[in-house]
C-alpha cells in the first residue's frame, strides 16, 4: 500500500486530491476528445497502458509491474475535464489535452483557498491531500476552478505512440 501511494504521490503531487466519495459517475464520465489508447509516460517516469472501456464507461490504466486502476473524466468547462482516478485511492484532479498529452492541473494557491471556504471544505495534509466534505462539493469546487481559470500545469502524460 505505501508503495502505490508513493507512486501516485510521484504522479500527481500537487496536481490532485485524495477525495473520499465519488466525485464522476459511471453515468456522467465520457471519453475525452484527443486521449488516445496508447502508452503514458507519467511525470515521474513510469509508463502506463491507458485504454477506453466502454463498456465500464472508464479508461483503464494499467502498469507493467504494478497496480491497474480506472479514471472517469467529465466535462467542465470548454476543454477541462474533471478526472477521477481510482485505486488504492480516490484521486481527483482537473485535466486537458494538448497535443495528444494529458495535461493535470493544480490550483494556485488564492484560489485554492477560496473555493475551500466557499464550498465549506477542509484540507486534511498528507503524502496527497485529502479534500474533505461531501461528494457535491467537491466537485462544485472542482467545477468553480476549471471556470476560474486560477490553476497552472502540475504534470503531463505524454502519449509515447
Amino acid at each position: 500500500m505505501r508503495r502505490i501511494v508513493a507512486l501516485l504521490a510521484l504522479l500527481l503531487l500537487g496536481a490532485c486530491y485524495q477525495v473520499e466519495g465519488e466525485t464522476v459517475s459511471a453515468s456522467a464520465s465520457v471519453r475525452v476528445d484527443g486521449v488516445k489508447d496508447g502508452r503514458y509516460r507519467r511525470p515521474d517516469g513510469i509508463e502506463v497502458h491507458v485504454s477506453w472501456n466502454a463498456a465500464e464507461r472508464q479508461y483503464d490504466v494499467v502498469t507493467k509491474d504494478g497496480p491497474t486502476g480506472k479514471a472517469r473524466a467529465a466535462r467542465l468547462a470548454s476543454g477541462v475535464y474533471l478526472v477521477q482516478y481510482m485505486d488504492a485511492a480516490r484521486l481527483t484532479l482537473l485535466a486537458s489535452v494538448q497535443g495528444g498529452d494529458v495535461v493535470l492541473f493544480a490550483p494556485t494557491k488564492q484560489a485554492e483557498q477560496r473555493l475551500l471556504r466557499a464550498h465549506g471544505l477542509s484540507l486534511r495534509p498528507g503524502p496527497i491531500n485529502l479534500l474533505v466534505g461531501p461528494a457535491g462539493s467537491v466537485s462544485n469546487f472542482f467545477k468553480d476552478l476549471a471556470v476560474s481559470g486560477e490553476y497552472a500545469e502540475g504534470g503531463r502524460m505524454v502519449l509515447m505512440q
